[in-house]
């Protein structure tokens, strides 16, 4: 199981009922260092999927934002 939240606001995002690993997520193709900033993964399993939910994130957007 994965789920998503925001690493700001903490609000649920959303959720993945399959492995992290999962090719089509992509998280098993982040950097070790990548993966501990993002990623936090549980005793049962489940990953916590740490991004910025739409509300936020800056408006208007920035590419040169470290958080973007």
């Amino acid at each position: 199981m994965v789920r998503y939240v925001c690493r700001h606001c903490r609000r649920r995002i959303g959720e993945f009922g399959g492995d992290w690993t999962d090719k089509r997520l992509g998280l098993h193709s982040l950097s070790a260092d990548e993966q501990e900033e993002i990623l936090e993964i549980g005793s049962d399993g489940t990953a916590l999927v740490k991004v910025l939910c739409d509300h936020c994130l800056p408006v208007p957007w920035m590419d040169d934002l470290w958080y973007n």
